[in-house]
């Protein structure tokens, strides 16, 4: 048996990927770290969960069918990460 903590993790990772796949996050393309665009289309992303959940998908499996709370969580994820990969804004180091 799982323990809360493994679910929740397995829940915000699903979140991720619901964001990922909708706009919400971003993958750096060089760095591959996550950020946040600020390009917030929640309606679209909404549908997606809605649909996502409404298919039984294995993605949303640990939300057990709940709509809002996957909902609730890609509407706070966002705020969890950077406005643009954190890699991609470092000064340049000065040449050795």
């Amino acid at each position: 048996m799982t323990s809360g903590g493994e679910r929740e993790e397995r829940r915000h990772q699903a979140a991720v990927q619901v964001a990922l796949r909708t706009g919400l996050l971003r993958r750096c393309s060089i760095h591959d770290a996550i950020f946040d665009p600020g390009q917030y289309d929640f309606q679209g992303a909404s549908m997606t969960a809605s649909f996502l959940i409404n298919q039984s998908d294995a993605l949303v499996a640990d939300f057990d069918g709940d709509r809002s709370l996957l909902l609730e969580r890609l509407k706070s994820i966002c705020k969890t990460y950077p406005r643009a990969c954190p890699q991609c804004n470092q000064p340049a180091q000065p040449a050795s």
